[in-house]
């Protein structure tokens, strides 16, 4: 399995804004996508501007596949333009 963690530094005030577009925009698209398992965007409890989103996918190249749709370049934007700055790593189990 392969999982991407993007640690997301939200821009203030547009906390409930982001967790509205995971929702009803960005999981729904990404869960029909082949090879996806899991998506989680979970809020920090130390510091509400700081968020990470996880992905699960059965292997890298399926996430890498989803990356190029357009559906991804069409989502994809709508969670990054709500940040000041994010950052993604992959790992893959063990």
């Amino acid at each position: 399995m392969f999982v991407l963690h993007i640690e997301l530094k939200v821009k203030p005030g547009l906390q409930q804004t982001l967790e509205k577009t995971f929702l009803e925009k960005f999981r729904p698209v990404i869960s029909v996508q082949e090879g996806f398992s899991a998506a989680q965007l979970l809020r920090s409890n130390d510091d509400d501007t700081n968020y990470r989103l996880s992905l699960a996918f059965d292997r890298q190249a399926s996430q890498q596949k989803w990356v190029a749709t357009d559906l991804h370049q069409e989502v994809w934007p709508a969670i990054s333009d709500q940040c000041a700055e994010f950052s993604v790593q992959g790992y893959s189990t063990v």
